[in-house]
């Protein structure tokens, strides 16, 4: 390998942890305006939102971030029209979804309940993330360009608002005026409507049907991982702020460490099984350390960070940090037994794993709450991802030992040949 390949590849590698980490940094620049301006009871109201609006996001979004990039790179001739028919299934999926999500966020949040309505609906607006698509494409700087940098940017104007004395809800209006942006630069990058034709809209039942699988294990994840803080709110709102400091930069550290397996999607989705397979449990032990690694810096380090970040108005002890560190260990392996399931076929086998977190999160986290605070709902949430690994690892090592050409290989050639004829009808 000369020196300019490995040039080139050590520039792609740096544009494609760069763009996530942009996005991923957006929502820090914020806090300690709102905390040093509106208190412990300003993050409160915020951290509410974010959790409702994060699940609508996920919701939203339809799962496109989980098989659109394989999709992408291996039909790249149909991938403009479907990049329309994924924006368009997902415009509407946000238009249904909006009263929901402006509703849950005021009646949750106890104060500043309109910046608290504004920002859910502003995080909604992430369902319409295109970096599925340039992820798919391998063009990492687009990403930087249309979306990580305009959140960026208008994030920053945001907090120098609040610290100057702008309302709170000037983080919202920022974050709902950065979605739009995003869906127009991506457009026009892409060559196609920021408002997609009629027919992609009459599509759009059809392109929602042909994710259904993907979706149903999106949507119910989301129950037990967006939403830990609106159900703490219920039950323990002393205990939002503290577990909501440690949740939030957890939950961006962790879209931050999603650029590995978004990565991966194009290498190990290949046509050879054999490889496929080879590659697959590559991926899963990748994760694994990625993982080992993530959760021993955030025990060392969660408890400074949050106390810096927050400016001194939440405090986190090193029993909440290390289970916050253990959820990430385990996140980060379950993320990398996924990709593998689905290059093998089985994508339904992470709405299995999703419901069965599911069924031990929901009222694990309540029930922690309840029990022991911020730390419970932690350690609930910890349980409930090793559930849904174990469940994983049981149904890989099956796809992996199946005979060449059976099972998951053919599912999978199959299951992008039907998905590609809808989208494309």
């Amino acid at each position: 390998m000369n020196a300019r390949r490995v040039t080139r590849i050590g520039a792609q590698l740096a544009l494609y942890v760069g763009a996530p980490l942009l996005g991923s940094l957006a929502p820090l620049v914020v806090i300690p305006a709102v905390t040093s301006q509106y208190g412990a009871a300003g993050w409160a109201s915020v951290a509410v939102a974010l959790s409702v609006g994060l699940a609508g996001a996920v919701i939203g979004e339809l799962g496109w971030v989980v098989v659109g990039p394989q999709k992408v790179s291996r039909d790249r001739a149909a991938a403009s029209g479907l990049y329309e028919r994924a924006l368009a299934s997902r415009l509407v999926a946000v238009g249904v979804l909006a009263l929901p999500v402006a509703v849950a966020s005021g009646t949750l949040a106890h104060e500043h309940r309109t910046a608290a309505v504004l920002l859910g609906l502003g995080i909604l607006g992430g369902a319409l993330s295109p970096s599925w698509y340039w992820t798919g494409l391998g063009r990492p700087a687009t990403i930087l360009l249309v979306e990580a940098l305009p959140r960026m940017t208008l994030a920053l104007s945001a907090a120098g608002a609040i610290a100057l004395g702008a309302p709170l809800e000037s983080y919202g209006a920022a974050l709902c005026a950065a979605a739009a942006l995003t869906v127009l630069l991506s457009a026009r990058t892409a060559g196609v409507r920021a408002w997609p034709s009629r027919a992609a809209f009459r599509a759009a039942p059809s392109t929602a049907r042909s994710q259904s699988v993907v979706m149903l294990g999106r949507t119910i994840s989301t129950l037990y991982r967006a939403l830990p803080a609106a159900l703490l709110a219920g039950v323990a709102p002393g205990a939002v702020a503290t577990f909501s400091a440690v949740d939030r930069p957890l939950r961006m550290g962790l879209q931050f460490l999603a650029v590995v397996p978004q990565r991966l999607q194009t290498w190990v989705g290949v046509e050879d099984q054999v490889i496929a397979r080879r590659r697959a449990v590559q991926v899963v032990l990748m994760n694994i350390g990625l993982g080992a690694a993530a959760g021993v810096l955030v025990l060392a380090a969660m408890p400074t960070f949050v106390a810096v970040l927050f400016t001194g108005v939440v405090a986190v002890d090193g029993a909440l940090a290390a289970i916050a560190g253990l959820l990430v260990a385990v996140v980060c392996a379950a993320r990398g037994f996924g990709l593998a399931l689905v290059a093998l076929g089985r994508a339904d086998a992470s709405t299995w794993a999703a419901a069965s977190s599911a069924v031990v999160g929901i009222p694990g986290a309540v029930l922690g709450g309840v029990l022991a605070g911020a730390e419970g709902t932690m350690a609930a949430l910890v349980i409930a991802e090793f559930v849904g690994l174990v469940l994983q690892w049981g149904i890989l090592a099956r796809a992996v030992r199946a005979p060449s050409g059976a099972g998951s290989g053919t599912a999978q050639s199959a299951r992008g040949c039907t998905d590609a004829e809808r989208l494309r009808s």
